[in-house]
């Protein structure tokens, strides 16, 4: 065995034969390597900032609920007032 080698994906190259410039399957397949998990580091950093955005939406809706409560609430309260208001006048007319 005088010449050593290597098979990737079907392209064949000689060890020997691979100098500094040309570009190994191991090279390609640790570049590739290195995108995906610069890729998913940014995937990690995007997930955090929606999560945070999230969690302050849900923060927001939940004042707005509260808030929408208290009105309901308002407008019961003055619609019974208004009602024994108009009794009033009916008994005065």
């Amino acid at each position: 065995m005088d010449d050593e080698n290597t098979t990737f994906q079907g392209a064949t190259i000689a060890m020997e034969e691979a100098t500094a410039e040309q570009e190994t399957p191991f090279d390609r397949l640790e570049s590739r390597i290195d995108t995906l998990i610069e890729k998913y580091e940014q995937l990690v950093g995007v997930h955090s900032q929606c999560e945070e955005k999230m969690a302050g939406q849900e923060a927001r809706i939940q004042e707005l609920e509260s808030q929408l409560g208290n009105s309901e609430q308002q407008r019961s309260e003055i619609r019974t007032r208004l009602d024994a208001l108009i009794d009033k006048l009916g008994r005065f007319a």
